[in-house]
C-alpha cells in the first residue's frame, strides 16, 4: 500500500515538473522558437533514414544539378543529393554538440566543486591549469588537439573533434562552478549542516552540488553552440569530418571557392543555413535559461 502511494506521489511530482516546463516554454516566445527549431533538427537526426530520399554518399544525380523536383537542394560535384546530406549532417552536428558538452560537464563541474570547496593547494593548482587553458586561443587549441587525436590515430575523427571541443570549454564550467561554490559554502544552511556533524561528502552532495546546477544549465546551450561553430571552423580548415561522411561544416568548406559560390550557390547556402539555424536555436534557449536561472546577471547586462 505504501509503495503504491509513493509511486502515485512520484508520478504527480513528475507531472507537475513537465507542466512547469511546458508553461515556461509557452510563456517565452524566443524560447518557444528555439525549442521548436531544435526539435525539428533532432527529429531530422533521429529519422534521417526515413526522411532523406537518398543516402548521403549516393551518386544519384549529375554534376552540380540545380535545385529541382528530384533534388530539392541540388547536387554536388560527385552527384550527391544536398538535401540528403543536410538531413544526415544533423546527426554529426548533434553528436559532436552533445558529446562535447557532456565531456566538458563531467570534468568541469566536479573539478570546480572540489576546487571551490576544499581550497588551498588543490584550488591553486586547478585554477592555474584552468586559467592556462582558458587564456589559450580556443580555436587554436581545438586545432592542435584535433590534429594530434585524429591524425595520429588516437581517436576517430568525430570523437577527436568532440574531445578537442570539450577540452576548450572545461574551464568555463570550472570557473562558473568554483565561483558559485565559494559563495554557497559560506551560506548559513551549509554552516549549520557542518556544525551538526555532516561530513564533507554529505555537504557536497546534498547542499553544494544541487545549488550549482542552475548556473551550469544556463551554460549548456552556449557550450553546444560553440561546439557546433568550432566543428564548422575545423572542417573549414580541413581538420574536421572527412568525406564522404555528411557534415555541414565540410560541405561549406568544399564549396568555399568564389567561383563555386557564384556558379552553384546552393552548395554553400543550405549547409551554412543549417549551421546558423542550429546555433541560433541554441542561443535563444541559452538566453531564456540564463534569464531564468541567473536573473541578477541578466539584469546587470541590461536584459
Amino acid at each position: 500500500m505504501d509503495l503504491k502511494i509513493q509511486e502515485s506521489t512520484s508520478l504527480v511530482d513528475l507531472k507537475r515538473i513537465f507542466q512547469r516546463v511546458f508553461s515556461f516554454i509557452r510563456e517565452n516566445k524566443s524560447l518557444s522558437v528555439g525549442v521548436f527549431t531544435l526539435g525539428i533538427i533532432i527529429i531530422m537526426a533521429l529519422f534521417a533514414d526515413w526522411i532523406a530520399p537518398y543516402g548521403y554518399a549516393d551518386r544519384v544525380g549529375g554534376r552540380y544539378d540545380p535545385p529541382n523536383q528530384d533534388y530539392l537542394f541540388g547536387t554536388t560535384l560527385l552527384g550527391y543529393d544536398v538535401f540528403s546530406r543536410i538531413i544526415y549532417g544533423s546527426q554529426v552536428a548533434l553528436i559532436i554538440a552533445f558529446s562535447s558538452t557532456i565531456l566538458a560537464l563531467s570534468l568541469g563541474v566536479p573539478l570546480g566543486i572540489i576546487s571551490g570547496y576544499f581550497g588551498g593547494k588543490i584550488d591553486r593548482l586547478l585554477t592555474l591549469i584552468a586559467d592556462s587553458i582558458y587564456s589559450f586561443p580556443s580555436l587554436l587549441l581545438a586545432i592542435t588537439l584535433a590534429i594530434y587525436l585524429s591524425v595520429f590515430g588516437i581517436l576517430k575523427v568525430v570523437a577527436a573533434v568532440a574531445v578537442a571541443v570539450s577540452v576548450v570549454y572545461i574551464p568555463t564550467y570550472f570557473r562558473v562552478v568554483r565561483g558559485q561554490v565559494l559563495q554557497i559554502k559560506e551560506e548559513g544552511y551549509v554552516r549549520a549542516a557542518r556544525s551538526m556533524g555532516a561530513g564533507r561528502l554529505t555537504i557536497l552532495i546534498r547542499y553544494v552540488a544541487p545549488n550549482v546546477l542552475a548556473s551550469t544549465i544556463a551554460i549548456i546551450p552556449f557550450n553546444m553552440t560553440d561546439a557546433i561553430l568550432t566543428n564548422a571552423g575545423l572542417a573549414f580548415l580541413g581538420l574536421g569530418i572527412t568525406p564522404p561522411t555528411a557534415d555541414w561544416g565540410y560541405d561549406v568548406y568544399d564549396a568555399r571557392s568564389l567561383v563555386k559560390v557564384r556558379a552553384y550557390p546552393w552548395l554553400i547556402l543550405f549547409p551554412g543555413l543549417m549551421i546558423f539555424l542550429l546555433s541560433f536555436s541554441l542561443s535563444l534557449i541559452g538566453d531564456a535559461l540564463n534569464d531564468k536561472f541567473n536573473p541578477i546577471i541578466s539584469q546587470k547586462n541590461g536584459k
